[in-house]
């Protein structure tokens, strides 16, 4: 930049310098012509080129210059030898024509130095600019060979790197070492890599101990599933189910034998033991049933002959104990927690199958209890009340004889007791359809369905059915007793009303009370007179009394009978009572 910028003005130097060759000949010639206002000015003009600031810095401030030398060489002829020929008079012109061809000639020189001396820049420029020019070059070499070594070389360790660990090989290292970044950065790579092996090496471990316990948990679930379902389709007795659940318990434990111990909840002594070694529903070896004290479990803390011992697991059902699940084990070796909680929930469903069996035979014996009640009130209330007025009518038919009564009066009397026999006869046929009837088909809504289709097909009355209960969930015993009512009913409309149309209207409103209507439009009924040996509405007033409901049994407006009958079922009692707490 220094020697650009001291190149600046040598250009006009050079054209100052060469201006006053061409000045100096023009003031001759001007000399000539003797125009000595115009010469004055081309004198000025001279002197000005001569000592421009240009000259002067072309020059430069070394007086030992050539151009210093040369420079001042040229003015000194001008001011003391051809300035002095033009200003004095008169003028010598020719003596100034001849100093000019001499003062052009050192001007000559002046220019050629002038050239010498900034061809002479423009080379160090040159110099400068190629040696420069190396230098880059240079730098550029070692900067590349630099980065070469320093970062790409790295990069490229690093990035094969990165794809062996992308590949799931942890054991490949960086092998470049260096107290830079990259350095840094490949030592963290290199722990990176150690410690997703031992990450990998651990997942590994883990997933396979999760396979495993998962493979466990599912033979477990797949074992009470099964358990469950062959439970639930097993008879009344589930013992013969329970045995033969042993040996896939102990399969799926694997673990030593599993036997079954099966008390009454009454009593402390055993009635049933079994094991899954024996495929004979045997007890196990160490049993000695009935002598049940000198069990191991009692007699010695559950230790046996060998060296194992007898685990526990109680089958309880509510405060009830009903038995024991044990499995052989040996002697300090405890049951892992799976094994625990497998063994815990195979007691608890083994305890709910047995609570379940026991539980519907008392449920049965008391649906046994219940069911002979209800006959022997059926009958006493019926049948029995018909029979003993037909003893009393026998008593009296026999006294009527002894007393020698008229023929005419002991005919009548045997046409009342032939009459009365007929009644109790057709109320047992009654009563012995009302105990056969029973669902067969699911839900009620069928049962009434086929109920009307038989009384419709088999009398000749229209019967209109509108069922409104598909959402209302009646209980077994609700159904029973709505279908007796609704078959009472359909009876007495065919029997004694002479309709020849009749409703049956079954719907729920919004207060849960369930509405059963038989409206018929037949010649109606009295429900003050009521003939004897008759004790149909009496049942059906019964029955809406068993299902806690209220009967109303009258004339219709429009002509005929209605018998409605209205009841809260079961399902609707609890959350009604809670509302009305609240409230």
């Amino acid at each position: 930049m220094y020697m650009a910028d001291s190149i600046q003005g040598d250009a006009e130097a050079l054209n100052k310098a060469g201006s006053l060759r061409m000045q100096s000949y023009r003031l001759a010639l001007l000399a000539l012509e003797n125009e000595e206002q115009l010469l004055q000015e081309h004198i000025a003009k001279f002197e000005q080129t001569l000592l421009d600031y240009s000259l002067a810095r072309a020059i430069g401030n070394d007086p030992a210059s050539t151009l210093h030398r040369l420079y001042g060489k040229a003015v000194e002829r001008w001011r003391d030898s051809m300035l002095p020929l033009l200003q004095n008079q008169p003028r010598q012109i020719r003596a100034f024509r001849a100093e000019v061809p001499v003062f052009v000639n050192e001007l000559d020189q002046f220019v050629h130095a002038l050239q010498v001396k900034s061809e002479g820049k423009l080379a160090v420029i040159r110099g400068l600019q190629i040696g420069t020019l190396l230098f880059t070059v240079l730098m550029a070499f070692f900067v590349l060979l630099g980065v070469y070594s320093n970062l790409i070389t790295p990069l490229r360790e690093l990035t094969r790197l990165a794809q062996q660990i992308g590949r799931g090989d942890f054991r490949s290292k960086a092998y470049y070492e260096a107290r830079n970044e990259l350095g840094l950065l490949a030592r963290a790579f290199n722990k990176m890599s150690d410690e997703l092996a031992d990450l990998y090496d651990h997942l590994e471990r883990k997933v396979d101990e999760k396979t495993a316990q998962l493979q466990r948990s599912n033979n477990s679930l797949e074992l009470l599933f099964n358990s469950a379902r062959s439970l639930y389709r097993s008879s009344a007795d589930p013992i013969p189910e329970l045995a033969s659940l042993l040996l896939p318990v102990q399969r799926s434990l694997g673990s030593g034998p599993v036997s079954l111990c099966l008390n009454h909840a009454s009593q402390k002594t055993c009635f049933s033991a079994h094991t899954a070694v024996s495929a004979e529903r045997q007890p196990p070896h160490y049993c000695r049933l009935p002598d049940c004290e000198q069990c191991p479990v009692h007699a010695g803390d559950g230790k046996l002959a060998g060296g194992t011992e007898l685990i526990n697991f109680a089958l309880r059902s509510g405060n009830s104990e009903l038995g024991t699940l044990r499995v052989e084990q040996p002697q300090g070796v405890a049951l892992e927690p799976w094994q625990e909680q497998l063994l815990s929930a195979v007691a608890e469903l083994f305890a709910a199958s047995l609570g379940l069996s026991q539980l519907g035979q008392q449920q049965a014996r008391l649906a046994l209890m219940e069911e002979r009640a209800v006959i022997a009130r059926e009958l006493h209330d019926s049948l029995a009340q018909a029979l003993s007025y037909q003893k009393l009518q026998l008593s009296r038919y026999k006294k009527q004889i002894a007393s020698g009564h008229p023929k005419a009066e002991l005919d009548a009397t045997l046409a009342e007791i032939q009459d009365g026999l007929n009644a109790a006869y057709r109320q047992l046929r009654e009563l012995l359809t009302t105990f056969r009837i029973k669902l067969d088909m699911p839900g009620l809504a069928a049962a009434v369905r086929t109920t009307v289709l038989e009384f419709s097909s088999h009398s000749g009355v229209d019967i209109c059915l509108r069922y409104a209960l598909e959402h209302c969930p009646l209980s077994p015993n609700e159904e029973i007793h709505c279908l007796q009512i609704i078959r009472e009913a359909l009876s007495n409309v065919i029997k004694h009303a002479q309709a020849a149309r009749c409703d049956l209207w079954l719907h729920q409103d919004k207060h849960g009370l369930v509405h059963i209507c038989v409206d018929d439009d037949g010649i109606g009924i009295d429900v003050n007179k009521s003939p004897n040996g008759h004790y149909g509405l009496s049942i059906l007033a019964e029955r809406a009394g068993s299902l806690h409901g209220r009967l109303k049994i009258g004339r219709r407006r429009e002509g005929g009978t209605q018998v409605h009958l209205q009841f809260l079922p079961a399902y609707r009692r609890i959350p009604l009572q809670q509302e009305i707490e609240t409230t």
